[in-house]
């Protein structure tokens, strides 16, 4: 099983990274072959403007991939800028596969932002999402660490269905 975590946040001290990297580790002591892909490295422009070399590099590893886990922070309750584009750029090869979402929330009142993603993934692509979805806000770090023990168990669950639930689907 190949998964493809992406980590659409800019900001320097991204939560939602933290996360991503988190259920990276994860996945791999389970023996899941995963790549990590951290926006922060990336070039991005709208579609329109035409891709760049490393949003081609990112389509190749999105039609590759058998399941994709997007990660995300939260603007004006929704998708933040650069995984709009990275949808609209980089993801046409993930119809059909089956996804999870990571969200990091600056407070507790956002969670219906990762709806936004849903959307596009379920309807545009049909595509199949673990209904399972890791929701953190800056209350559950403590610097650039994960101190909730809560956060830590749901990561840790959302691992282990992911993985199992992923082998399932692909096989």
């Amino acid at each position: 099983m190949n998964t493809l975590i992406i980590s659409s946040s800019l900001s320097k001290t991204s939560r939602s990274f933290i996360i991503c990297k988190e259920i990276h580790s994860l996945l791999q002591e389970k023996g899941v072959n995963t790549e990590l892909v951290d926006a922060r490295e990336m070039e991005l422009l709208p579609f329109y403007k035409g891709p760049t070399p490393s949003m081609e590099k990112l389509s190749q590893e999105v039609a590759e991939a058998d399941n994709i886990i997007f990660g995300m922070g939260v603007h004006c309750y929704s998708v933040n800028d650069s995984l709009k584009i990275i949808l609209d750029g980089c993801c046409g090869g993930v119809e059909g596969k089956f996804f999870g979402i990571i969200c990091a929330a600056g407070g507790e009142r956002s969670y219906l932002s990762t709806m936004h993603l849903t959307q596009i993934c379920m309807n545009e692509w049909r595509m199949i999402q673990l209904p399972r979805i890791v929701y953190a806000t800056r209350k559950d770090f403590e610097d650039d660490a994960i101190s909730n023990d809560d956060l830590k168990d749901r990561i840790k669950l959302f691992s282990e269905e992911f993985s199992s639930i992923g082998k399932k689907l692909i096989s």
